[in-house]
């Protein structure tokens, strides 16, 4: 049905796209030293968490806090993002995948995360 909807270039488009986008979102966190990139981008999800090198790799320090960042971050309702356990380490997981999602889309969901990253790491201190 989407194949026949959409076609098969423009469905082609919308992957690159997604995957270009998700590749400007991976570039962003690699950026900020508070966060870190835990396992390779996979077409347009990049894994990823807050860790800053106050903690020291407390990994369950480690684990509230992106406990408490996912948290904060859905609660705003301007983005969604979702958590999963890879090797034992808790991740953050954002994945580009909406129809009309553009760079600034992508922007402004960093810049949310990045907000709440400041405010759970208050909260620590």
């Amino acid at each position: 049905m989407v194949l026949q909807m959409y076609g098969v270039t423009n469905l082609q488009r919308h992957i690159r796209s997604d995957i270009s986008l998700a590749k400007g979102f991976e570039e962003m966190v690699k950026k900020d030293l508070r966060f870190e990139i835990v396992v390779p981008r996979r077409f347009a999800l990049v894994c990823f968490r807050l860790n800053p090198s106050s903690l020291e790799s407390d990994s369950k320090s480690v684990e509230l806090l992106n406990r408490k960042l996912l948290e904060w971050v859905n609660s705003t309702g301007r983005l969604y993002m979702t958590h999963s356990i890879v090797g034992g380490i808790y991740i953050l997981r954002f994945a580009v995948g909406a129809t009309l999602t553009e760079d600034r889309h992508v922007a402004a969901a960093w810049e949310v995360i990045r907000e709440g990253a400041d405010l759970v790491l208050i909260d620590e201190s």
